[in-house]
């Protein structure tokens, strides 16, 4: 009766571990089934039991059924449960033969969740958090892609951009530069932000060649963005290295003195130079940049008579100077307004404004002949071309070009 009584005791212990694994199938079959409760259910049960809570196929049917929920729930938590659960398996039979199989589908699944989360965080404008799951989806690919199981998720220049980008809202200035140089060097090419935001992250940690490199990396991958040439004009102004980029550009078009885009885009520059940002003073040099940069505008378009952008940069650039002196008149006392200097003054502005008109009139035929192929930066260009001869105009006295001027800027926006 004792060798009964045990071989009942063995069989029962036999049943129970069978039962248990009986339960990891019967998750797995939920899952395919789709009932997820169920699964969610029976695969808790087998993971309480000591006899499959250390088994490889017990977590990666938690990973399975998690993975199932995160998707139908779209859920960043379940994703990265499901995550964890595919992890333990691996640390437990690192060949696991179903991980082999079809593990990289399924770990690309959790990625997207979690990343898509990411976006929806974005959107809101949830910056920490929208950095946080971006960050838990590159971990997801890092830790698959080394696992050498036979497959890999691709690299998403587009999600590493937005990383960098939502780091630097969150004000996370390190991992910022991080994702954002990872995504230049992947030449990512969906936003020229990139490029603005790694530059000013390399300007505040006052690594120049950095910041440097990042503006000139923006205007070659994105040429027609203006922001970068008024950047480079920053930057060359504020570590005192304006004369070493003039010497850059003119022995540029020393070399190729009859390339109109050459000569054009020296005569901006310096005209840039000559007019920093508002934070910045103007150089000490002014009369003589301003010189250049007229030159230069006139050489462009002795090359290219009918270029609207040339046009209005030699317009703006008699028209900017006419403000100037028109606002150093209306600053002058009220007695002081017949003096000799004020008539001066007068007699600058409106002969500056008459200077410009034909070119600004130029650039508006071209422009106007172009409009519906006008990039948005050109665009930009031409609206302040309307907005000057509008001004100018008005000064005339000519109402029935302002009129014309007003319904061509109703258009345009």
């Amino acid at each position: 009766m004792k060798k009964l009584l045990v071989s009942f005791i063995f069989c029962g212990l036999g049943v129970a571990a069978m039962a248990q694994k009986a339960k990891v199938s019967s998750a797995d079959d939920a899952v395919k089934s789709n009932d997820l409760v169920k699964a969610k259910a029976d695969i808790q049960a087998a993971l309480e039991n000591e006899k499959t809570k250390n088994d490889a196929k017990t977590w990666y049917v938690k990973g399975k059924v998690y993975e199932a929920l995160a998707t139908k729930d779209k859920n960043s938590a379940e994703a990265l449960e499901a995550f964890e659960a595919y992890k333990k398996a691996l640390e437990i039979s690192p060949k696991l033969p179903e991980a082999l199989l079809e593990l990289n589908q399924r770990m690309f699944n959790l990625y997207a969740t979690v990343g898509n989360a990411g976006y929806g965080n974005l959107n809101e404008q949830k910056w920490d958090s929208a950095y946080t799951h971006f960050s838990e989806a590159f971990t997801i690919a890092q830790f698959y892609n080394g696992k050498n199981l036979g497959g890999s998720i691709p690299t998403d220049t587009s999600m590493t951009f937005y990383a960098g980008y939502a780091a630097s809202q969150a004000g996370k200035k390190d991992d910022a530069i991080t994702y954002l140089k990872k995504a230049a060097d992947l030449q990512f090419k969906g936003e020229p932000a990139l490029f603005v935001i790694l530059a000013q992250a390399y300007e505040e940690k006052g690594d120049n060649a950095n910041w440097l490199k990042a503006i000139e990396d923006g205007k070659i991958m994105f040429p027609k963005d203006k922001r970068f040439n008024d950047m480079e004009m920053i930057y060359y102004s504020k570590t005192g290295k304006t004369a070493e980029l003039i010497s850059m550009l003119e022995k540029k078009v020393a070399e190729n003195p009859n390339d109109f885009q050459t000569v054009l885009d020296y005569g901006i520059r310096v005209d840039n130079l000559a007019n920093p940002h508002d934070t910045i003073a103007k150089p000490a040099d002014y009369d003589a940049l301003m010189t250049k940069a007229e030159n230069a505008y006139k050489k462009a378009i002795e090359l290219k008579s009918d270029d609207a952008t040339a046009n209005f940069q030699l317009g703006a650039l008699y028209f900017n100077r006419a403000v100037g002196y028109n606002k150093e008149l209306n600053s002058m006392d009220s007695k002081l307004q017949n003096s000799p200097k004020a008539k001066d003054l007068q007699t600058k502005v409106e002969g500056l404004m008459n200077t410009a008109l034909p070119y600004f009139e130029k650039a508006d035929e071209n422009f106007t002949s172009k409009l519906a192929s006008l990039e948005p930066g050109d665009k930009q260009t031409y609206e302040s071309c309307l907005y000057a001869l509008q001004k100018i105009y008005a000064i005339k006295n000519q109402t029935d070009k302002v009129e014309v001027v007003k319904k061509k800027l109703e258009g345009l926006k």
